[in-house]
């Protein structure tokens, strides 16, 4: 069997909300391992660990905030005075107080989220091109993808074929100019899909493809229940009654039985939408000290831990980008 490097996420991107860590925990994808299944993307997502282990995981609240990932040992030396006013001039001058109003409201809140979720998929996407450049012109071609993730040094199981099939699917969708060459953009959305709608069709049709073993342009119930090896969970098992409730209630919308494409894609593709607004949700409900609904620069800075920690606590890239502004 050939040996094959798959990359673990290393970021910290659905249904009904029976709690909010259900809804987190099968939210938003993104993943480093571009190759691997999406439903697997899925599950490994930065955002799936905001309630880790039963534990609330306050990075998720500070990546939210921020829209990049931690690099813990840039900002041990913050005091909390320091986290503090950066994260005042973030309210007032960077755009989280669009309306400049002294106050981030629900919807504010929101946007703001959403616009992080966007940039922790860019910086992501950014990072694995980086590491698949090999020639550091900038773009990632096919070879460059294939010798970074895959080992060839023995014949590829069908496993491992299949994995470079889907790879090659997705890749062809990406490159919108069509050079055989994954420029910063394109790269991002081969390997963040889910964030991208151009790329839909493409990972409905691999998904089809995969499942749709009749052939009806419709998954039924027994195709969308199987694992990656086509094995479904014994009858009234747990996984299996976990998921039959998943699909009556969460993705099949119209209630005939099957998923069309609309349907599936909402199996495939949480909503970031939905997933903002609980998560602005959240960080109101922490904060807001007089039950206003909306949070002042005093609230928030009060609360600064919640949202962007100080010391001990990681600061994204977009307070690392005002360090020699400010």
């Amino acid at each position: 069997m050939a040996t094959i490097c798959l990359r673990s996420a290393n970021i910290s991107k659905c249904g009904r909300q029976l709690q909010f860590a259900t809804l987190i925990i099968t939210a938003f994808i993104v993943s480093n391992a571009a190759h691997v299944h999406n439903r697997e993307k899925i599950e490994d997502s930065w955002n799936s660990v905001h309630y880790k282990d039963g534990e609330h995981n306050a990075e998720f609240d500070r990546e939210a905030i921020l829209g990049r990932k931690e690099k813990v040992h840039e900002y041990h030396e913050l005091s909390p005075e320091e986290a503090k006013r950066r994260l005042a001039i973030l309210v007032t001058e960077k755009g989280m107080d669009a309306n400049k109003d002294g106050y981030v409201d629900r919807e504010e809140l929101v946007q703001w989220v959403r616009q992080s979720f966007k940039s922790l998929a860019e910086e992501d996407g950014a990072e694995r091109l980086k590491e698949e450049d090999a020639n550091g012109d900038g773009l990632v071609s096919w070879d460059e993808h294939l010798t970074d993730n895959f080992s060839f040094d023995e014949k590829l199981d069908a496993e491992e074929d299949e994995m470079i099939r889907e790879d090659k699917a997705l890749w062809a969708a990406a490159d919108l100019d069509k050079d055989g060459l994954l420029n910063a953009q394109e790269f991002a959305a081969f390997n963040s899909p889910e964030d991208f709608e151009f790329m839909h069709d493409a990972l409905h049709k691999w998904t089809m493809d995969k499942r749709d073993v009749n052939r009806d342009g419709f998954l039924s119930f027994e195709e969308y229940v199987v694992d990656e090896n086509g094995v479904a969970p014994e009858v009234n098992s747990e996984t299996y009654i976990v998921e039959k409730d998943r699909f009556d209630q969460d993705y099949d919308l119209d209630k005939d039985g099957k998923l069309n494409k609309e349907e599936v894609l909402r199996w495939l593709i949480p909503d970031n939408d939905e997933l903002a607004v609980t998560e602005a949700e959240h960080l109101i409900a922490s904060s807001d000290g007089n039950g206003d609904g909306k949070l002042s620069v005093f609230e928030i800075t009060h609360n600064h831990e919640i949202f962007v920690g100080s010391e001990s606590t990681d600061f994204g890239e977009r307070l690392k980008k005002m360090k020699d502004e400010l």
